[in-house]
């Protein structure tokens, strides 16, 4: 996440706003054609995992026969239609000029090969994490993303714009391709697999990759086909600019979210005993809820305060105040969106898939909805207001709040002070122009108060626990 955010001004810097508009447009269009994958990698670890606990490598060979083979179809057909269609879709945005058009036309031809190789790959990282090889699996992700974003910046920086990025990317997903397909032949290379398809197995994998698939495809409507619309009706110099504040804003969602991963196993594991202690829930999910609110509104905070500074980095040659209404706009709605990570896991934890799927998917096209109108009734501004139909998600909070049996008005009462907190904190940033000297001194004041009532609600003593991790550093 931290690559990501440090290469945006980077990347701008050397090819310029425009061509970075570019790029995000024919990245987001590859992207939107990664929803080929169908949540075959989910399957593929649920499945197989089950294969492996029984020890049943004919079970095995019937999962991977259809999960591989399937991944493989559509990992081709994704490629040809990119190859084929490159020309059709990218003529669906008038606004290009004829050397944007032909460049790209050649990066999504380019990107057909990306979208081969990251399909496969997603089959393998399923094999992987059956056999809970998630070390592996982090170590190889974090190699490719960092392959990913050095290498785009050095042949930026020797002259190489869109077409030569999509290159790179294509040369590093062929690379770490082969480094899964190895990966995963020294784990299954002890079992007798062989090519066995079975129409039973087949379709209890169909059906659940289908409603995985269909959980997952609001949140990617939500990051991908956004981009698109913007690009084909403002352009892509005002893309550029719309991808740049998007991409940074939702690292608050990012950021907050993985403090609280350890909610959805907990969850689940007081749940899963007939007999549990409903106070005992009620704490965990309360510890979970408030820990989320304070980083996402905490970082949100941090972002509304040094919005114009903010800016200066990440659109360089642009002027802040061209951009600060934009910015701050994302940073509320993204800060407040992040909020729902709870009842986001709560969902997942009590295996509520078909509500999970439909919330996602309403909100992610609902937003699309507003998106449309705003940028073509208030343009730049009015398709990052339109991010706002994706509040939508906090059904999920509602309804996961109501499955734990815990009242509406006392997980509200838990949010009441974080919330009137950030009210105050984007009053304070939008309503007066302060010197920064004076930024820094109120931002402090406000990170003190968070922090203090963070403090009296989880009863923590910040002193003894700098001392522990300073011993544990020891």
């Amino acid at each position: 996440m931290g690559l990501t955010v440090l290469t945006i001004p980077l990347l701008i810097r050397l090819i310029g706003v425009e061509e970075y508009g570019l790029w995000t447009l024919t990245s987001a269009t590859v992207g939107i054609v990664s929803l080929a994958e169908g949540g075959l990698s989910v399957s593929t670890t649920v499945f197989l995992s089950k294969d492996l606990a029984n020890d049943d490598a004919d079970s095995a060979s019937q999962t991977l026969t259809v999960t591989v083979g399937t991944m493989l179809l559509l990992a081709t057909i994704a490629a040809i239609v990119l190859w084929v269609g490159a020309p059709r879709l990218i003529g669906l945005f008038p606004l290009l000029e004829q050397r944007q058009y032909l460049a790209a036309v050649q990066a999504l031809q380019v990107g057909g090969i990306v979208i081969w190789a990251q399909l496969l790959q997603k089959v393998l990282i399923g094999v992987e994490q059956a056999h809970e090889q998630y070390g592996v699996m982090n170590v190889l992700n974090t190699i490719q993303i960092t392959l990913s974003h050095l290498g785009m910046l050095i042949v930026a920086w020797l002259g190489g714009r869109t077409t030569e990025l999509m290159q790179w990317q294509a040369v590093v997903s062929i690379g770490v391709l082969i480094v899964h397909g190895w990966v995963g032949w020294l784990l299954l290379r002890h079992y007798q697999l062989y090519i066995a398809w079975n129409n039973t197995k087949g379709m209890d994998i169909a059906k659940y990759s289908l409603m995985t698939w269909l959980a997952s495809l609001g949140s990617a409507l939500f990051n991908k086909v956004d981009r698109i619309l913007v690009g084909a009706s403002l352009g892509t110099g005002l893309l550029g600019v719309y991808a740049a504040i998007t991409n940074v804003t939702v690292q608050i969602n990012s950021f907050s979210a993985v403090a609280i991963q350890p909610v959805l196993p907990a969850i689940s594991n007081h749940i899963a005993r007939k007999e549990f202690d409903l106070l005992t829930l009620q704490r965990q999910v309360k510890q979970a809820l408030e820990i989320n609110s304070i980083i996402a509104l905490g970082l949100g905070a941090g972002l509304l305060a040094f919005a114009p500074q903010i800016i200066q980095v990440v659109l360089p040659g642009q002027s802040p105040r061209d951009y600060l209404s934009e910015f701050n706009t994302a940073t509320i709605i993204y800060s407040l969106y992040s909020v729902n990570a709870v009842g986001y896991y709560v969902l997942l934890a009590i295996k509520a898939v078909n509500k999970f799927m439909v919330i996602q998917l309403a909100s992610g096209i609902i937003s699309l909805a507003l998106i449309t109108i705003g940028l073509h009734s208030f343009g730049l501004l009015g398709a990052i207001a339109g991010n706002v139909g994706y509040l939508g998600v906090f059904v999920l909070t509602f309804l996961g709040m109501k499955n734990l049996n815990i009242p509406l008005r006392l997980w509200l009462d838990w949010l009441k002070f974080p919330l009137a907190w950030f009210l105050s904190v984007i009053f304070i940033n939008t309503a007066y122009q302060i010197n920064l000297n004076y930024k820094i001194f109120i931002f402090a004041l406000e990170v003190i108060v968070i922090l203090n009532w963070f403090k009296s609600t989880q009863n923590i003593n910040f002193l003894t626990l700098i001392r522990q991790l300073t011993q544990k550093k020891c």
